[in-house]
């Protein structure tokens, strides 16, 4: 069977990993670089990690699996009546076709925008870097986790770095919660300002209803757009992403969509755990074999410098400490959901618990 491949993010490398020895598997990439770990980009940035270490699969990982790999080659359009995609440089027959084309850093829509930096990409997070290095710190905009991630290693690795974020709470969390996540940063030498809508930017700075915040290098982290635009050329139906059922179908047949540019029953997954998670799940299936993946099952890990913190399940409402690491939410008596700082072992024993109480595996 020929497996056709959008993308070679962490979704797209792990379906072709796990098909290529039963499969054709062709992927098709329009950078110019294999597969490399966006999550680590801040540790690049900031220093803590050399360029080689992003690169978990080389190309000659590639050769060895058996995967066709076409690099700088960009998908334009699928021609659902022929099984067929169409590329810049060519046409491809398919028998099963996967769009995994993640997504791109949401844009801001202020004045003055052009003076805003944003990262989603490796020639992205090389921009950045090469500017910290000439002026030594960074305003960063956005208190999600991408925003949250790049200022903990930031001020880990010695920059200065201020963090605006419009709200006083992060991730979803309580205030308390949010608060303890404040304090390790700044503990570490964070700024933050807090409550603070961007209404304009310029060469130095920023303007906030908050105040003007002096930086020349202004990083943009608010959220991400997913890659659906393919879909859309193709006639397959989108919303905010790629329209999908429980089982990653797309409205058109033999076409599948998987990771941050798929959308489930309103629901982005939006990390890369998570992609590789809904690659599993499709290999599967293809194979035959039944299974599910845990949609409504929020379970993410972060650190921020050297803050490790795991979000899982439902954390709204009133939250109970277990211990000093983990403070657990309930619905009815039963655990509905968790948030675990430091100990992710912890954190993986959790999500197992809920999974077998969502899912009965």
């Amino acid at each position: 069977m020929e497996i056709v491949i959008i993308g070679n993010g962490p979704g797209g490398v792990e379906l072709a990993k796990e098909l290529s020895g039963e499969h054709e598997v062709l992927i098709f990439e329009r950078e110019e670089v294999p597969f490399y770990s966006k999550p680590m980009l801040s540790h690049y940035i900031a220093g803590l990690i050399e360029k080689e270490k992003l690169f978990i699969y080389p190309l000659d990982w590639y050769e060895r699996k058996g995967i066709n790999l076409k690099l700088g080659e960009e998908a334009k359009l699928i021609d659902r009546v022929r099984k067929v995609l169409v590329t810049d440089k060519g046409e491809y027959p398919y028998d099963i076709l996967v769009i995994a084309t993640g997504a791109r850093a949401r844009e801001p829509t202020v004045d003055g925008k052009e003076h805003l930096l944003t990262l989603r990409s490796i020639e992205d997070a090389e921009g950045i870097k090469a500017l910290l290095e000439e002026h030594g710190e960074a305003v960063i905009i956005g208190g999600g986790f991408i925003g949250l991630e790049l200022a903990g290693n930031l001020a880990k690795a010695g920059y200065g770095v201020k963090l605006i974020h419009r709200r006083d709470t992060f991730l979803g969390l309580d205030e308390e919660l949010s608060s303890l996540i404040r304090e390790k940063l700044e503990e570490s030498g964070v700024e933050f300002h807090l409550g603070a809508e961007l209404l304009k930017a310029d060469e130095n700075g920023l303007l906030t209803t908050r105040g003007y915040i002096e930086g020349k290098v202004k990083i943009c982290a608010i959220g991400i757009t997913p890659n659906v635009e393919i879909a859309r050329r193709s006639g397959i139906h989108t919303g905010r992403g790629i329209l999908i059922d429980d089982h990653f179908r797309t409205s058109a047949k033999d076409v599948y969509a998987i990771g941050d540019c798929a959308e489930y029953s309103g629901i982005i997954c939006g990390t890369a755990k998570a992609a590789a998670g809904h690659a599993k799940v499709l290999a599967n299936l293809l194979r035959g074999k039944e299974d599910r993946y845990p949609f409504e099952l929020r379970s993410s890990v972060f650190k921020f410098g050297d803050l490790p913190i795991a979000i899982i399940g439902k954390t709204r409402g009133e939250g109970e400490w277990l211990d000093e690491h983990t403070k657990a939410f309930f619905q009815d008596g039963k655990l509905v959901g968790a948030v675990v700082i430091g100990d992710i072992r912890k954190a993986f024993s959790i999500e197992k618990e809920l999974k077998k109480e969502l899912y009965g595996a």
